[in-house]
């Protein structure tokens, strides 16, 4: 892309020039671009900032593509190549580029988590592997056990994190081997959410004392509704605003010319909650809350 961009450019280089002193060329023969030609060139961080503010680029007493494109080459950009017909053609108007509103719209929505992602596992150290990897395994296979008698089925089940390390003691500047840590991690999507208290508490009965569970997660299982209707409730933000902004500065909203999600994210109510001891050894109450799903838009409006 980098390529075409500079043969795009010397291109531009040597054919604009010769063009603005042909004689032979009429006014007729010119082709402004129009807003949906423009899109594609203004859906850029370098696009956008040229269409608030156009200027002179390389000071030849035109705004046209080239400008454009060095905006682009400052913001680091890669500008997709024209075909070379039309590359002398396209020149921008430069009050069709100006006249335009650009505004960011927000839309987010609320709903009831429908899957609980629990991190457990076992860490077991003992003086030798062997001994280490057999009850961390005991263990493992116990926690798996009780996390299926709950409900967990077995593609929910993942492991997470598997490690075997030496572990030292530091004393008076030396380090003296202790032994070997088994570390054995899964991760289990809970999809009956009032049985997640009682899946945590059994777990760790199963576990004994080498069970660790790190933390919890709510999430949504499909998204998919969700950022639709948050979509909607973005655009309807957008417009709101566009057409705020046109009436106060005395001009008619027209078309959307360019529309680009931005961003979207999934908001958990808190964040991954750990667990210590205290959890373990009493019942564990789970308050699930609510998610939120937001998306952002960027829109280009023309000014009638």
């Amino acid at each position: 892309m980098r390529g075409k961009f500079w043969v795009f450019l010397a291109f531009l280089l040597i054919v604009l020039p010769g063009c603005g002193g042909d004689k032979t060329t009429g006014p007729e023969e010119e082709l402004d671009l129009t807003s949906p030609e423009l899109a594609p060139l203004l859906n850029t961080q370098a696009g956008r900032q040229f269409a608030e503010a156009p200027w002179d680029t390389n000071k030849d007493g035109a705004i046209d593509v080239l400008d454009l494109i060095l905006v682009a080459q400052h913001f680091g950009e890669d500008v997709e190549e024209p075909s070379q017909e039309k590359a002398v053609l396209e020149i921008i108007n430069r009050d069709e580029i100006g006249r335009t509103i650009q505004v960011t719209g927000n839309g987010s929505v609320f709903d009831e988590p429908d899957i609980v992602v629990l991190n457990l596992g076992v860490s077991v150290e003992r003086q030798s592997v062997k001994e280490a990897r057999e009850e961390a395994a005991d263990a493992m296979q116990k926690v798996i056990d009780s996390l299926k008698d709950n409900g967990v089925l077995e593609q929910d089940l993942q492991t997470q994190q598997f490690s075997i390390q030496q572990q030292f003691d530091f004393t008076d500047g030396r380090r003296e081997f202790r032994g070997y840590r088994v570390t054995n991690n899964v991760s289990a999507k809970v999809r009956d959410l009032d049985t997640i208290g009682q899946t945590i508490d059994d777990a760790a009965e199963a576990g004994g004392d080498l069970v660790q569970i790190q933390s919890i997660r709510f999430g949504i299982d499909d998204t998919t509704a969700l950022r639709e209707l948050a979509r909607k409730n973005a655009m309807q933000d957008a417009q709101a605003k566009a057409t705020t902004l046109a009436t106060a500065g005395g001009v008619e909203l027209g078309k959307p010319i360019s529309i680009i999600e931005s961003s979207g994210s999934f908001v958990p109510p808190f964040a991954e909650r750990g667990f210590g001891e205290a959890d373990a050894l009493s019942s564990t109450p789970i308050e699930t809350g609510q998610l939120q799903v937001t998306v952002t838009v960027s829109v280009v409006y023309e000014i009638k």
